[in-house]
């Protein structure tokens, strides 16, 4: 199960890979781009407090 678990993560990233090559410069960070970790921050923190799952940002915005 070990070995099965750690080869999962390997082929993710193959796709990942294949994906950034593909879309070059249409290419969009899976997380926080290098660099705009303050950026993100300050966006994310100028913000009131509230709590609400992770994926309602996304969802709410597709409406």
């Amino acid at each position: 199960i070990n070995r099965q678990l750690a080869h999962y993560p390997y082929h993710v990233g193959q796709i990942v890979f294949i994906g950034k090559m593909v879309l070059n410069e249409n290419w969009h960070s899976l997380s926080i781009p290098k660099g705009n970790s303050k950026a993100y921050n300050e966006e994310k923190f100028s913000k009131p407090q509230h709590r609400e799952h992770f994926t309602e940002e996304i969802w709410n915005d597709k409406e």
